[in-house]
């Protein structure tokens, strides 16, 4: 029985009712961040499908939004519009320091009220400036303290900027009852709709954004569910025929208490964005790439992430390691190649191979065993002639065989061409000298010898009791 059926059982001797309608409140925060810059700064020209709120601290900036220039002084407050373009600038001063942060509402009524704000820019004496600039002063706090190294677990975070949402909502539900400009600075409103709006609704972009928040809320609750939880399941998923995982480390604490992490989410996306549908989840220290691919060739996940990590280094200056999780074909497999990229990141420190980029570990075991499975017929296939053919030391490729699979080289070797021979054991009358020539043995007693060791049985003896498949 629902609580819905139990609360209607309760309507007889009511003397009074009422009730509210649902809804759903939800907010996000993008690149939010404080910078300090000196003469001749510059910030070029670009838009995104979020309200943005820049706060001058020190000094002075001139932000131009669709040509339209605004001067900012110290505590001035700047909000600009989803869609709107806008480029800055250090203004008249030795130095500049702002703060600013970008934010998606995805409720219509606070949406609708930020909206009719258009853009805006509250002087530092204003009512709406000075109602917003405490919850500023706080979120500039939080940032001080991750880049000192303090904790938090976020909760101060969020009261601040859920707070400053809803005195700015609120502000512009008053100004607009009011009838008034906001503190009657009409000369510095734009009240124009962002380009790509619809009337009655959010910009298309602003759409596509919520979904991809939506799809990577999804992955990140399958990749990161408790073991024996089957997580949102593939058809939380769009469709792929293939799926591939890996995860990319930077170790500079520092790093991540600066804006350049956004443009690393940024980046890795728009590399991956042209091989399918590429899902970033940013963690402690690493982002984790998934790449959702409806093509029918299997893609090169290796290969796509050691280009990305040389993206990264190239343009963020910064020490990057690789792990690779993997290709699957199911959603239910995901959770395992994200376990496997992570593991993969310690072994890229255990095995250090001068010259040889750590992303490309399991590409190397994954061409030695096909190597295996091609050649298992040469009696001379050697580690040390497999090593020569991957240009790699033959300690190197041991230790690799090892540290990904678990087994030295030899035992993949011999067990693929024992599983061969006891195929054609199965489907050929070939002698058992010459399966074992078939398989790579010259030596009929050492291959029956191997064999009964692995399977348990001679090879006679095999094929008198195996079934046929």
């Amino acid at each position: 029985m629902s609580w819905i059926s139990d609360a209607g059982a309760g309507r007889r001797y009511n003397l009074r009712q009422h009730a509210l309608p649902d809804f759903r409140f939800s907010a996000q925060l993008y690149g939010t961040h404080g910078r300090t810059v000196g003469e001749g700064w510059t910030y070029p020209d670009h838009d995104h499908p979020l309200f943005e709120l820049n706060l001058v601290l020190e000094g002075r900036q001139t932000m131009t939004l669709d040509g339209v220039d605004y001067e900012q002084r110290e505590g001035d407050l700047l909000l600009i519009q989803p869609g709107v373009a806008h480029r800055s600038r250090i203004g008249p001063s030795p130095s500049m320091t702002y703060f600013c942060l970008h934010l998606d509402v995805d409720d219509a009524v606070c949406h609708g009220r930020l909206a009719g704000l258009g853009n805006r820019l509250f002087a530092a004496d204003s009512d709406a400036a000075r109602r917003l600039r405490p919850y500023f002063d706080a979120l500039a706090a939080r940032a001080d303290e991750a880049r000192e190294g303090g904790a938090d677990d976020g909760f101060a975070q969020r009261a601040a900027a859920l707070q400053m949402l809803l005195a700015l909502a609120e502000y512009a539900g008053e100004a607009r009852h009011d009838g008034r400009g906001a503190d009657g600075q009409a000369e510095h409103a734009n009240p124009a709709r962002p380009a790509g709006e619809r009337s009655g609704g959010e910009a298309p972009a602003v759409q596509r954004l919520r979904e991809r928040n939506a799809l990577e809320k999804r992955v990140q609750e399958l990749l990161r569910a408790p073991e024996g939880d089957g997580g949102p399941g593939g058809r939380a998923l769009p469709p792929f025929r293939w799926a591939g995982v890996f995860s990319v480390m930077i170790p500079d604490r520092g790093f991540w208490t600066k804006p350049e992490r956004f443009w690393a989410k940024v980046l890795l996306e728009d590399a991956l964005a042209p091989h399918g549908n590429a899902v970033v989840i940013v963690g402690e220290q690493l982002m984790t790439a998934v790449l959702l691919s409806d093509r029918l060739a299997v893609p090169p996940i290796e290969e796509h992430a050691a280009r990305s990590k040389s993206l990264l280094e190239k343009n963020l200056g910064v020490a990057i390691r690789l792990g690779i999780g993997g290709i699957a074909r199911g959603a239910g497999e995901l959770r395992g190649l994200y376990k496997q990229s992570l593991s993969g990141l310690d072994a890229a420190e255990l095995f250090p191979a001068p010259g040889r980029d750590a992303g490309f570990v399991g590409r190397i075991v994954r061409l030695a065993l096909l190597m295996i499975e091609a050649d298992h017929a040469d009696p001379g296939l050697t580690l040390n002639l497999l090593a020569k053919r991957l240009e790699l030391t033959p300690n190197y490729l041991s230790a690799l065989f090892t540290a990904e699979t678990g087994r030295p080289f030899t035992w993949h070797l011999s067990r693929y061409r024992i599983d061969r021979a006891k195929a054609l054991l199965r489907e050929t009358n070939m002698k058992v000298y010459q399966v074992g020539k078939q398989v790579g043995y010259a030596d009929q007693a050492y291959f029956s010898r191997l064999f009964k060791a692995v399977v348990g049985a001679s090879p006679g003896e095999y094929r008198s009791g195996a079934p046929a498949d």
